[in-house]
């Protein structure tokens, strides 16, 4: 449905179809980032402590996952 709704848009100007296409990525990569801190945190310190990080750092593990998906498809796009 994005596709086509994009598809569709893009018949009328270009620089709007890459401002939906950026709005599609960062709403999946929101997602992921909450996806993240609700599995971690699901966890208990022990096994998070087998794997390597604390529950003080699973925000910023999600966030930062966060940012790697919307840089690695946003490339040559902006």
């Amino acid at each position: 449905m994005t596709t086509l709704v994009a598809n569709t848009i893009g018949l009328f100007g270009g620089s709007f179809t890459n401002w939906l296409k950026k709005l599609v990525v960062k709403a999946q990569a929101a997602q992921a980032r909450n996806a993240t801190i609700k599995e971690l945190s699901r966890l208990t310190n022990h096994d998070l402590n087998d794997i390597g990080i604390s529950r003080g750092e699973i925000r910023h593990l999600a966030d930062e996952h966060y940012k790697n998906i919307v840089n690695a498809n946003l490339k040559g796009w902006v």
